[in-house]
């Protein structure tokens, strides 16, 4: 952990605002987020003020608090010193924030300016990263997969470009795309929130980012612009439910502040489109809407005024899929792809080592006479292939099954039966005569 942190002490740190007349946003902005919130709460101690918007309190905060003393807007009932002034909102503040609120009803941390959310990425840019075989070799630790596909994976980090995956399903695809953005390393700044021509759009999405706590980056522990937060390398993965308007910023009519696309929510790590081929648009129709992002590493949002914004394009865009590339697009649009990966099943030496891993990390016994077993009765015979996936899925039966009886964790050629008649869907004739249609 030590080394660690003193490896990321020489990483990019965004400073720390050092007065509002050098902040990058304007003093309305501020203005409308504190008398919003004084609306919200009534009152308010100036520090927990300062710590909500996420900036400094002295130069920055403490300024706009008095010019809103002045206006009229705010008064202090009580306290000794700047700091723990304890405010409260007036008359005339509230009228104020209910034509701030007609605006927007955001109320949370300072946004950061576009043109510096474009120096941050920039600045953390996947550019700046070589990935060598060492480094990818230690991030696939633990994964089962041909030689082939590493070799194959390496060329095509380095180069920034899109990656298509493809191959049956149940074979790694996804873990693959996630040990890919393991090899990054590292932990990048986002900011919360940005502000672009009076409108706020909010980047940083607890679902899809995660958050890196302050005893694990030494950069947590000084002076940084806290309207940052500093997550590792995003991974954000979207299937059938991706659409265009997706694509494009996502206006909340209600909070009336936009959510930034999934695309802008990857930037410094990667975005990954599963089941490409099965999503409710064309994959004509995505790749034409991405042949500038792809080859220029920009892209262009469009805010529900009609002004358009420039925004970096800054990820590792991998496509899977288990339908065959050419049925989906035509040779000119698979040329845009650079690196197409087949994913192939595991061989039966490959899903032994699978099956072994697995066994060892749920804590059930291992041994090759059971999986041989399990291979030749329920795979080979029914002609059924492969597939990486099935040791966790039928190990999670047995560790279901044991928990329910309440023994200790173990395995049988009885409990095999078992789990593969839970697992498998039998199409022939059953006992009761019953023979499903299809």
């Amino acid at each position: 952990m030590a080394l660690e942190l003193f490896a990321n002490a020489s990483l990019y740190t965004p400073a720390e605002p050092e007065s509002i007349e050098t902040l990058d946003v304007s003093y309305n902005v501020i203005e409308g987020i504190v008398l919003r919130m004084l609306h919200v709460n009534s009152t308010m101690v100036a520090h927990e003020i300062a710590t909500a918007l996420c900036l400094p309190f002295f130069n920055v905060v403490e300024p706009v608090l008095n010019q809103l003393r002045e206006m009229h807007l705010l008064e202090i009932l009580r306290g000794d010193r700047a700091m723990s002034y304890v405010y409260t909102i007036t008359n005339a503040g509230r009228e104020r924030a209910l034509q701030y609120f007609e605006q927007t009803t955001y109320v949370g941390p300072a946004p950061v300016s576009l043109e510096s959310y474009v120096k941050a990425i920039k600045a953390q840019s996947l550019k700046n990263i070589t990935v060598n075989s060492e480094r990818l070799r230690d991030a696939f630790d633990g994964l089962v997969f041909e030689e082939a596909i590493l070799e194959a994976i390496g060329p095509a980090v380095n180069s920034g470009r899109s990656i298509f995956l493809y191959g049956p399903p149940g074979n790694g695809k996804t873990s693959i795309c996630e040990r890919i953005v393991a090899s990054f390393g590292g932990s990048i700044f986002i900011p919360s929130i940005i502000s672009v021509s009076g409108q706020l759009i909010r980047i940083f999405d607890e679902y899809n980012h995660q958050e890196v706590g302050a005893d694990e980056d030494i950069r947590l522990q000084g002076r940084y612009d806290k309207r940052y937060k500093l997550i590792r390398r995003p991974i954000i993965i979207v299937g059938g439910e991706l659409t265009m308007e997706s694509l494009d910023l996502v206006w909340n009519n209600e909070s009336r502040f936009y959510e930034a696309p999934f695309q802008m929510k990857a930037n410094g790590g990667a975005f990954m489109i599963d089941d490409f081929g099965r999503q409710r648009i064309e994959p004509k129709t995505l790749l034409n809407r991405w042949i500038v992002p792809l080859e220029k590493k920009i892209d262009f949002l469009t805010l529900h005024t009609g002004t358009k914004m420039e925004v970096p394009f800054d990820e590792l865009i991998v496509f899977s899929t288990n339908l065959n590339p050419k049925a989906l697009v035509d040779d000119a649009f698979l040329r845009r792809i650079r690196y197409k990966i087949p994913i192939n099943d595991p061989s039966h030496e490959a899903f032994r080592a699978i099956w072994k891993i697995v066994s060892e990390a749920k804590g059930v016994p291992y041994a090759d006479e059971l999986v041989d077993y399990f291979v030749y009765k329920f795979m080979r015979s029914q002609g059924r292939p492969l597939r990486g996936c099935i040791p966790r899925d039928i190990l999670d039966n047995i560790v279901d099954v044991c928990r329910f009886k309440q023994i200790d964790l173990t395995i049988t050629v009885e409990m095999l039966d078992d789990a593969a008649k839970a697992y498998f869907v039998k199409f022939e004739d059953d006992e009761s005569g019953y023979k499903p249609s299809l």
